[in-house]
């Protein structure tokens, strides 16, 4: 046998030595990956990059497990609460970057916004607004909590070469301390948004439950300095919300309260790193359903109060981490109700109610996390129950996440609330609100729910 043969034989060996190892090694690897996969401690509970609670493992019942449901279930809750997800997120987004998959909207301030059209002669609308002030809450919130004051204001930085610092950033228009959200009117959406809440009203008519419809203005209308506001490509929140009332069926009730948040402005009722509005600002809309209503509202005072800081929202991630956000982050305000309640959340549609915290305790949570304090986040169906009360009123709250710090006020008015998050709810909402004995239904949506085709077609698959 000459030497080449000899050479060759022996790298044969070596290769199937090093083969041999290397599918040990790795068999080895995914076994120890797979036992720490199910290895419960070590799965999340809660997403912080996607700022949501996770699933929870289901509840084991013989129909589920006779109809596969169970099973199913447990596979939905193996991939959602991965261990490293958002780890692994993070990296999936970062080479989708690389690769040029972008998923936000881009250069938002130069794309072609309208306005909605105008209201012509007779159509206005006109709702008196509450006379409601917190003025006397700050102090009391003070006292107990040692916290920023609840006024607000937009600080001044100096930008480059002196100013205030403006910038646009993808969909974000960043001014000072603070940021917004661009929005732009979308006819074709909006009136599909009027028309669900319309065919609810129209499914739901001789059945004595009486449909409100709430749309919420984001804070660019609200806080942003007017003369900064009049400059910028956005559509005017005002008209628009005007422009879908005009379109509401008689058998809906709108809840007007642009001109409530606006008289407020001044106050702490949006964040500044974050899309949502505070509890402050969500307290006022409470006061004015409950004056469309005519019902009394109760005093902010009578609340208990906590605050969870820092927190820095989406605005922030979205802002690439802005120094000028970073350097006033908001505070998270919660208001227990001054009465004995119960609450209860499904995590999915097939699972039994857990009982949850109605304002969890969110001190622990990440900085941006401190939001989902809130009735647990986004979830499918909750409920709220006065347990003090006798007899009472049953609401069905369909939202999305601007109604989750909404809810705790409505426990003083409710016997029973039910909050449906229709971007998680699998079922028909007027069939629902007929069976749970529902006197009133409200839906809630901020202003950008309302020109996002994807949120609005959701929406309409459920009423």
């Amino acid at each position: 046998m000459n030497n080449v043969e000899q050479k060759r034989k022996k790298n044969r060996k070596r290769m199937r030595g090093a083969g041999a190892i290397g599918t040990t090694v790795f068999f080895v690897v995914m076994s120890i990956a797979t036992v720490l996969s199910f290895m419960l401690s070590l799965r999340p509970t809660v997403s912080n990059a996607e700022k949501r609670n996770l699933m929870k493992f289901p509840s084991f019942t013989i129909s589920g497990f006779l109809h596969g449901e169970y099973t199913q279930a447990i596979g939905d809750w193996f991939a959602d609460t991965m261990p490293f997800r958002d780890t692994l997120t993070k990296y999936s987004d970062t080479i989708k970057k690389t690769l040029g998959i972008h998923t936000k909207i881009s250069n938002f301030s130069e794309r072609v916004v309208s306005d909605a059209p105008k209201a012509e002669d007779g159509e206005e609308i006109n709702q008196d607004t509450v006379d409601v002030t917190v003025a006397e809450v700050t102090t009391n919130v003070q006292a107990l909590l040692d916290a920023p004051a609840l006024p607000d204001s937009i600080e001044p930085h100096q930008g480059e070469g002196g100013g205030h610092i403006e910038q646009a950033l993808d969909s974000v228009y960043l001014y000072d301390n603070a940021a917004f959200e661009y929005y732009n009117f979308v006819e074709s959406t909006a009136d599909r948004y009027v028309a669900a809440v319309n065919r609810a009203a129209d499914e739901l008519d001789g059945t004595g439950i009486q449909v409100y419809n709430m749309i919420i203005p984001t804070s660019m209308d609200i806080k942003l300095p007017q003369s900064v506001r009049d400059k910028l490509n956005t559509s005017d929140q005002n008209n628009a919300i005007n422009y879908m009332t005009r379109r509401l069926s008689q058998k809906v009730k709108p809840v007007m309260i642009y001109d409530l948040e606006k008289k407020h402005a001044n106050e702490y009722t949006y964040f500044r790193t974050d899309h949502h509005w505070t509890t402050l600002g969500a307290y006022y809309a409470y006061a004015q359903f409950m004056a469309v209503k005519g019902e009394s509202f109760t005093p902010l005072s009578e609340f208990t109060p906590y605050a969870f800081s820092p927190y820095l929202g989406s605005f922030y991630s979205a802002s690439g981490n802005a120094e000028s956000l970073s350097a006033t982050p908001d505070t998270v305000y919660a208001y227990a109700p001054p009465v004995p309640f119960t609450f209860k959340m499904k995590t999915s549609m097939d699972e039994d109610f857990m009982d949850w915290a109605l304002i969890a305790d969110a001190n622990d949570y990440d900085t941006n996390c401190k939001y989902l304090c809130f009735i647990g986040g986004d979830q499918c169906l909750s409920l709220l129950e006065n347990t003090a009360m006798q007899q009472g009123n049953t609401l069905v709250l369909v939202k999305e996440s601007f109604g989750n710090c909404f809810v705790p006020y409505l426990a003083c008015n409710y016997k029973k609330v039910y909050v449906i998050d229709y971007r998680e709810f699998d079922g028909d909402i007027t069939e629902y609100a007929k069976q749970v004995g529902a006197n009133e239904i409200l839906f809630q949506n901020n202003i950008s729910m309302t020109r996002n085709e994807g949120l609005v077609e959701e929406l309409e698959a459920k009423v």
